[in-house]
């Protein structure tokens, strides 16, 4: 009997092992990959459909974070948890002030080799949208590149009988068919833009401006600056075309406002990834119908357009750098085709070419064509101006200039003590920089 206990026991223990080691091999065997995104994301249809088709393929899970509040609470709670030395593995930056800041603070592993050691020639791929440091290593690929145009309410042009807008244009002409659509009995305002950069200074960076003198110090007292941030000013509180700021931060309105709130705002400025907001009925459900137009211009030295960058790095904490690795390259070279934007890639073929604008045409059930979409975005005729603060303390300098001109616009300070204050925080900034 005794002994008949101790085999059974045997047994037991046995048994027990083989489904642990089972267990363990399974839990080995599941292979993850951690992320971070906006709250937002997780709920759009094209973000969740994108990891599903990655994991469809790789077997790899996303694990994804989502950051409670608006874009400056992710960013800034992003930029807080590299800090404190997260391990979570991708690292998404919309904007390049954003990539370089982390780049520059040592939070990202150099791609050059990386990516080499999966027989992917970077060059090839991504050409001359890499992000390369000043020690020759790039620390990012990008994932998609953001155009600007003017969205329009073709409801309220129609309403209001004025033409569709059609470039090329100039910021007066802006002006003028936003007062045309105006009728604020109504609660219509011919204009909308956000109220940070690059909106509040456009005509100077259109012109190419530069934000830093040659010693390296701010150089927002260049007349080009005051003048863009008198003129934004004067579309809510002296032309009323625009909201106010004032009324726009009691809206509490976020980056996708005019997704939401559209019904009642005729022109705004904006990426060509807004289309998918402007395209999901899902997400941000809509009644009226949205066309597209060129950026104005400034003038002869400032027929310049907007474009801003989307990148994925590696963190130097990643708990699971090999799938950090797989996803980023998927990433770069597919996430346009789930979120309907324009690749950051080196070359397409006249297929891809196609997709990119047939998708964003197909999805708004025609509100706009391909025609549309190519010539407003891309043929436009214009050069390329940076639409971020790219430099040191760049972060700083743009959250200075979003402060200091938000409480200009509020009427709280002058437009002297208002290029003041920017000059003398930036460089200070700076300054605790060097």
């Amino acid at each position: 009997m005794k002994k008949a206990l101790i085999t059974l026991l045997l047994l037991t223990i046995a048994v027990a092992t083989v489904f642990a080691s089972g267990s363990k091999e399974a839990k080995q065997e599941t292979r993850v990959v951690t992320t971070v995104c906006r709250a937002s994301y997780v709920n759009e249809e094209w973000f969740n459909s994108m990891n599903a088709a990655f994991e469809a393929e790789t077997g790899i899970h996303v694990d994804v974070q989502p950051t409670p509040g608006n874009d400056a609470d992710h960013d800034a709670k992003l930029n807080i948890d590299l800090l404190a030395g997260s391990t979570i593995d991708v690292i998404p930056s919309l904007g390049p002030k954003f990539y370089y800041n982390r780049a520059d603070a040592g939070y990202f592993v150099a791609l050059d080799d990386l990516i080499a050691s999966k027989g992917i020639d970077a060059k090839e791929v991504w050409g001359s949208y890499l992000p390369y440091s000043d020690d020759g290593h790039y620390y990012a690929v990008p994932y998609k590149q953001e155009v600007y145009c003017v969205f329009y309410n073709k409801n309220l042009f129609d309403r209001a009988g004025v033409p569709y807008p059609e470039g090329p244009w100039t910021w007066d002409e802006y002006v003028e068919t936003a007062k045309k659509v105006t009728d604020l009995s109504a609660g219509i305002y011919g204009s909308y833009m956000n109220i940070e950069n690059p909106w509040f200074i456009l005509s100077a960076k259109q012109k190419n401006i530069p934000l830093y003198k040659e010693d390296g110090t701010c150089n927002f007292d260049a007349p080009e600056f005051r003048e863009s941030i008198e003129w934004y000013k004067s579309l809510g509180n002296d032309l009323k075309i625009q909201m106010p700021v004032e009324e726009v931060v009691n809206e509490n309105a976020s980056w996708n406002y005019y997704a939401m709130a559209g019904d009642h705002l005729a022109l705004f400025v904006q990426g060509n990834w807004f289309t998918r907001l402007l395209n999901s009925q899902t997400d941000y459900p809509k009644d009226w119908d949205y066309g597209v137009a060129p950026t104005p211009s400034a003038g002869e030295d400032g027929n310049n357009n907007f474009v801003s960058m989307g990148y994925y790095s590696i963190n130097k904490n990643a708990e699971h750098p090999e799938e950090a690795l797989e996803y980023l390259i998927w990433l770069g070279q597919n996430q346009w085709k789930f979120e309907g934007q324009i690749p950051a890639l080196a070359s397409l073929t006249a297929e891809e070419q196609n997709q990119v604008f047939s998708a964003i045409a197909d999805a708004s059930h025609g509100q706009v064509t391909v025609s549309d979409l190519y010539e407003n975005f891309m043929n436009t005729g214009m050069g390329v101006a940076q639409s971020d603060i790219i430099g040191t303390a760049a972060d700083e300098y743009n959250r200075i200039v979003n402060d200091e001109v938000a409480a200009y616009c509020m009427d709280l300070q002058d437009i002297d003590i208002t290029i003041s204050k920017i000059c003398s925080r930036v460089n200070e900034a700076i300054k605790n920089v060097q």
